[in-house]
């Protein structure tokens, strides 16, 4: 999910480059750095990942707080993608971290460290609700992604809300499972509005191979 809660708006007033302008990670540049990786990201993205969006140094404490139970990991993954701590990630190796990592501990315990990802951030005191907190998603992730326009780095967006229900978009390219821990995360956090949650269309979510999950959250109104 690689989320930064920070102010600031998600809104980019450039319009989409065209296609022939847009520079992206090729499966040589990938190779050359980390050896093995570029088999390791879904082909739906893996050859979509803009060679000039990075990402807050932040991102490396998501991994520290959700995979440090198992030893030896981070270290090995930050070794593996050379990526020194305190500096920006490039977002294809933010992008690799996640997808290796998932590969080796399983889909289960990546939800399981998705759930942790909320707790390493520092929420804004607006947010009241559970709604608040998931529609901030998308502010968060483009904070995240230091501003990059968000039909380059991807993006959360609430599709449809009402008083009592959302269908909020995850249109990155960070596994499924690990954003799924993220609304998880969030809807447990507000545990007292009774919020649930499932995926719409599960047949053409990310995990089927799809570009987009769409999640379906019910709570109660606050």
């Amino acid at each position: 999910m690689t989320l930064e809660f920070k102010g600031g708006s998600p809104t980019s007033s450039r319009g989409p480059e065209p296609v022939s302008t847009i520079r992206y990670v090729t499966r040589r540049m990938m190779e050359a750095e980390c050896p093995g990786v570029y088999e390791q990201i879904p082909c739906q993205f893996r050859d979509r990942l803009p060679a000039r969006v990075r990402s807050s140094a932040h991102n490396a404490d998501i991994f520290w707080a959700g995979f440090n139970v198992f030893p030896g990991l981070v270290t090995d993954l930050f070794q593996r993608l050379r990526y020194v701590e305190g500096t920006e990630w490039p977002m294809w190796k933010l992008v690799a971290a996640f997808y290796l990592v998932e590969a080796r501990i399983g889909e289960s315990a990546v939800k399981r460290a998705g759930e942790k990802i909320h707790s390493t951030m520092s929420w804004p005191p607006h947010l009241r609700t559970v709604a608040d907190a998931l529609r901030y998603t998308e502010t968060a992730y483009y904070e995240s992604h230091l501003r990059a326009p968000r039909w380059l780095s991807g993006c959360w967006r609430v599709e449809r809300e009402t008083e009592a229900r959302m269908v909020l978009v995850d249109d990155t390219p960070y596994p499924c499972r690990v954003n799924e821990g993220v609304v998880a995360g969030i809807t447990r956090a507000f545990s007292h509005q009774k919020p649930r949650y499932g995926i719409r269309d599960p047949h053409e979510a990310k995990r089927a191979g799809g570009t987009v999950t769409r999640y379906d959250i019910s709570f109660m109104p606050a």
